[in-house]
This record gives C-alpha cells, structure tokens and sequence, in this order.
C-alpha cells in the first residue's frame, strides 16, 4: 500500500507479456550520447522510466510526449512492467546494473531497504527548500520520503479512498431499485448490498448478477474486505491495529461479520459464478458489459473504460458500504509519501531529474486530474470543474467526506522499519480463497490462525531488531487514543 494512504494502485497486465519484460529488464540501458538538456553536452539522452500503469498509461504517453518537446535532447523510454512482478523484475534490473533511470517506488523491499541498497538516488541537490515549498504541508517527512536528513521522492496522490464501490445504473434501474424520481437507490449498508444483489440477480435470470469480482491475479479477494474500512477497521488491508498495536483478524468482529456477509451473498447466487477465473480487466470489462451491477475497485476503472468502452456511461462510483447502521471508520493518510525515484545507478541524473521534476509539477498535476487519472496532491488542482464526467467528480467528492489523518509512530521512531516481519503463509488471500471454495469451513478459526501467526511474526521480528542492537520498544505501535472518526493530532 501507498504509505500516504494506505494502498496502492493495482492494475496488471496479461502475464502473457512476463517473457518481454524479463528481456528488457536484463537488456542493457539505451543511452545515445551523454550529457544533454539539463547542463549536459547537448547530445541525446535516453531515460529509461518504468511503471505498472495500463489505464494511466494514455495519460503518461502524452506527458512524455510534452516533456520531449520541451527537453528536445531528452527521449523517454518507457516500460510498462506486470504489476505481480515489478518488485522481481526491479530488483533484477539493480542487481544487473540496468536499472530504469526514473520509475514508481514498489511496496517491497520496504522504502528503507531501497534506500540502503542504493535503489534511490538523494534528491537534495535538486530539492532545494523553494522547490519543496510547493507541495502541501506534511509532504515531506522524516521516516517516509526523507531519510537521514535526505529526500528520495516526493508525493503524487491526493487524499482519496483507494478503493470505491462502482454501480452499474442500467441495471439497478432493470432491477426497480430507484427512488420516486427514477434515480437508482445506491447501497449504503452491507444489508442493503446483499438485498439488491439478490434482487438484480432476480431480475436478471441468468443474464446478469448483482455483484462481481474477478481473482484470478490472487490478490483481488481481499479488495472486497475492504468493505471493512468504513465499518470498524482501523487498516483492512492489513488487519493491524494501531490502538492496539497488534493484528486483529480474529479479535475485531468486524472480520468475521464481512465474511458472513459475502459468503451469505454467494449462498443467495448473487455473485457471477465465474468470479474465480476472471481477472480484475476481464472483471471490469464484465461490469461494462452488463453482466454484474456492483464491482469494487478504483479511479483507474474510469480511464480504464474510456479507453476499452468508451461508450459506457451508465453507471456510478459510492463510497465503499459499512456494516451499518453508522459509518464506524474511514479511510485514512499519514504525512509524507512515496511516487517516483531516480535510480541510485543513472548515469544521467541531471536529466532524470527533469523528468522526475516534470512528474511531480503542478500542471502535470492539473493534466492528471483532467484526464480522470486521480486526485494529486495539490489541493488547488483537484477542482470539481476539472472532473471530465459527473461519475469521476462523483470520486473526487468522496476525498472530502471519507479521508482522516492517521497516527503515525513509524514517523516519531524510525528505528521501526528496522523491525523485519516476514510474510506468514497462508495469509489473508489464501485464507478468503479457501473460505470463498468451501475448503476452510470454520472462518472464524481461521481468522485467530491468521491474528496469532502475524503477531508471533511481529514480536519475532522486534526480538531480533533488538538482538541486532535495533534499540525499538514494542510500546511504539500503540496508539491508544486515536479515535478513527477524527483526524488524529500527530
């Protein structure tokens, strides 16, 4: 997950592609010349960038093309990497010596590790204090972005719930769901998700659904948890627990009630049977097809569509249903944030700054928002009259009504990322995947498995920082009076 706010944005790509990209990620670098805009000695500059985008790489095409006329010395090669394997395929390109010169921080290694292995270049020469002055407040923070006293990137998204719940209107209308005035009812409550996926389903007989997902990638299920956020859970995608400073997958009910939930919307036949052999496109493509009504995912859906169905105007993004009958939590930020980085081995890193430079400003900004890509991070960009359809203005109001500032103590003590947990197998995806086909039957059970491995895990993993002479104290991961209907006071 984005540090920033707790996720990140997954869009894969076929894996049919994993063979070209494992080429290119061992090809040498393309550089034609040194030097080049920017200071150089005015020969042309290849910059290798990478990134995991499919929807937003429309988006990115005409950046790049803009930058190129602006920096005529300067080409962009980009490289649009799987995003199961981007962590692997970087972490190959560092050890080979062909790293990309710019491209989007992964969420493995931990940002930390990438800065001790060299992956990140420091951006302090070039991130002088004026330049830093036109990101908002809390861009930039010891612990996240900044190490050491040197920073290593910088934020991009605005504050916004990852993950939305998308209405498929054409069939909430088919189904009689609308109010007095013809305009559909959206579901605000997990009660009101299962009744109207088993009325859609109904009406639908055969031909299309209530709700879809598709798993095939293993990572989509636990998007569907999500529904959690807003019902009582401090971090869905994590079960972690910062009141308490412990995983929580058994002990906070609010696990267990989603599950019965979903598996009571499976029992009722309301979810398209083929949810576990479609991928997340496929399941997008699906949804504008009309073969389900609801579907949970994000903004990139909109670009997505705009460019596989360009026709399809007929739905609408809410924010994601609570358990009810009062929305108990939110989604939430932390000071600081990851975007790009510049490659620690670049061997142009006056060039791969102006791209990086060009990234991060104000009117790429403005662009990114106008094409329907996302929020950013400047406030003043994120304008209601830059919303190209009411459904991605319908997102954009969301930021405002369902984002709160969340503790963070990793920030008041670095020395916890020095704290390695390993991932403890099965874990929430394996663990939803066996509930979801029948083999877990006691979920209950599995869900105390899951809390009590991760948090054997994590107290392992503390003993051993302070076997390495790591000076942490357990107690840093308690917050106790962080009240998660409110910004919480860093």
């Amino acid at each position: 997950m984005k540090k920033a706010l707790l996720r990140p944005i997954f869009v894969a790509l076929s894996l049919a592609v994993i063979g070209s990209v494992l080429l290119a990620a061992c090809a040498p670098a393309t550089n034609t010349g040194s030097g080049g805009s920017g200071g150089g000695s005015g020969g042309q500059v290849t910059i290798e960038y990478w990134d995991w985008w499919v929807t937003q790489g429309p988006t990115i095409d005409k950046e790049i093309k803009l930058f190129e006329q602006a920096h005529p010395n300067i080409k962009i090669k980009k490289t649009t990497q799987v995003v199961d394997k981007y962590p692997e395929l970087l972490q190959l390109a560092m050890k080979s010596g062909n790293a990309p010169d710019v491209f989007l921080i992964p969420e493995k290694p931990k940002f930390i590790d990438q800065v001790k292995q060299g992956w990140l270049m420091p951006l302090n020469k070039w991130a002088t204090k004026d330049w830093q002055a036109q990101f908002p407040p809390a861009s930039f923070a010891e612990g996240d972005n900044v190490i050491d006293g040197k920073i290593y990137s910088a934020p991009y998204e605005g504050p916004a719930p990852w993950l939305q719940l998308y209405i498929n209107t054409k069939l909430f209308k088919e189904a009689g769901l609308v109010d007095d005035k013809g305009e559909v009812k959206a579901p605000r409550t997990w009660d009101d998700v299962r009744e109207d996926a088993r009325i859609i389903t109904k009406a639908g007989n055969g031909k299309f659904y209530g709700y879809g997902f598709g798993n095939k990638q293993k990572f989509i299920l636990p998007w569907q948890l999500w529904m959690t956020q807003n019902s009582g859970a401090p971090d869905a995608g994590s079960g972690f627990d910062t009141r308490e400073g412990k995983y929580t997958w058994g002990s906070n009910p609010v696990f267990a009630d989603w599950i019965k939930f979903f598996m009571g919307m499976k029992e009722d036949g309301s979810i398209i049977p083929n949810a576990m052999s479609m991928d997340d496109e496929m399941a997008r493509a699906g949804f504008a097809d009309g073969k389900f009504a609801m579907l949970v995912g994000g903004v990139w859906n909109v670009s997505g569509w705009a460019k596989t169905n360009p026709n399809f105007k007929d739905y609408m993004i809410v924010q994601l249903p609570y358990e009810g009958p009062t929305q108990k939590s939110y989604f939430y930020r932390v000071p600081g944030g990851h975007g790009w980085a510049i490659s620690g081995q670049s061997k142009h890193p006056e060039e791969a700054w102006l791209w990086f430079d060009w990234l991060n400003s104000k009117d790429a900004a403005t662009r990114w928002v106008q094409a329907g890509q996302g929020l950013r991070v400047y406030p003043d960009v994120n304008k209601l009259e830059y919303a190209p359809t009411p459904q991605f203005a319908q997102y954009m109001k969301l930021a405002t009504d369902d984002v709160k500032l969340a503790p963070a103590p990793s920030l008041k003590h670095p020395e916890m990322a020095e704290v390695k947990e390993q991932q403890t197998l099965p874990n929430i995806q394996n663990v939803l995947e066996g509930i979801y086909t029948g083999q877990i039957k006691d979920y209950k059970e599995a869900l105390k498995d899951l809390e009590s491995r991760q948090n054997a895990e994590l107290q392992s993993a503390i003993k051993d920082a302070q076997d390495r002479g790591v000076k942490v104290d357990p107690s840093w991961w308690i917050v106790r009076d962080w009240n998660l209907t409110k910004d919480y006071a860093q």
